[in-house]
This record gives C-alpha cells, structure tokens and sequence, in this order.
C-alpha cells in the first residue's frame, strides 16, 4: 500500500469498513469499563470486588477459538479464548477505549481483556489506526460485580 494517503481515502475505508461490520455482520458486544472511583485497591493495586460503569453496545468481528472444558471433582469448568476487533473510530466517538481488565459481554458469557493491540495501519502510518484487537478470555459471572443485562 502506498505511504501516502489522503485524507479523502481514510473516510472512504472508514466508511467500508463501518457499513461492512456494523450493516452486514452486525455482532454486537457490550463493552464494561471498570469504575476506578469506585473500586477499592490493596496495596499491590489489585482488588477482590470490582465495581464496573454501564456496558456500552459496540459492533466488533470476532475469531472464537474451540470451547473446552475440563472436569474436577466440584463439576466441569468451560474456558474459551476470542479474539474482538473493534472500530477504533466508533470508540472515539462512544468515548469508550478498551483497556486490559475490561469486561465484554457476547454470547451469554463474559470476556476480561487481557491484551490490546493497534495492528491495521492503512499506508503503514500509525495515525491511520482503524481497529483495536482485544484478547480475551472467559470468566465466570460469579467473579464479577455486573448486574444483569436489561434489553
């Protein structure tokens, strides 16, 4: 891809990109940031009960990786690992960035992110960021402090 890059051609993969995830494969997630002024750290700056502020719906593409579930002498435990890519521009606009520790909701099931990365540059420059990919990994609901989803 050529280094430079108009202005006019970032609004135009911006709005490919957003007709084609938001119109077309329309996954919807719901991103819960953690309340800092809320929660109370140890001093290792670690906590026990977190407190989140309210989900904030978002369209993402998602890469699931295989359930598997292992079994113990108290039940089976289901792990999974997904992989979120969201519109960096549609988090700007909902002021909402994802960061490690975050919490998504999708499928029924709660995801904490523990990585983030800005990976797709257009023309190879940095500023031209367009998505934001979230590591994730499955947690069990009884581990947070979310209350229910009201639809």
């Amino acid at each position: 891809m050529p280094k430079f890059i108009s202005e006019r051609d970032v609004a135009f993969f911006k709005g490919l990109a957003r007709e084609i995830v938001d119109d077309i494969v329309q996954n919807t997630i719901v991103l819960f940031k953690i309340n800092l002024n809320e929660t109370k750290v140890n001093l290792y700056g670690e906590s026990i009960n977190k407190t989140w502020h309210s989900g904030i719906e978002l369209y993402a593409l998602i890469n699931k990786e295989t359930e598997t579930s292992t079994y113990d002498g108290f039940g089976s435990d289901t792990m999974q690992n997904i992989e979120f890519r969201l519109d960096r521009f549609m988090c700007e606009e909902k002021n909402s960035y994802p960061e490690i520790g975050d919490i998504i909701y999708f499928d029924s099931s709660y995801y904490e992110i523990d990585n983030t990365n800005e990976v797709q540059f257009v023309g190879g420059q940095t500023y031209n960021s367009f998505s934001i990919v979230c590591s994730t990994f499955m947690v069990n609901k009884s581990a947070l402090n979310i209350e229910e989803r009201i639809n």
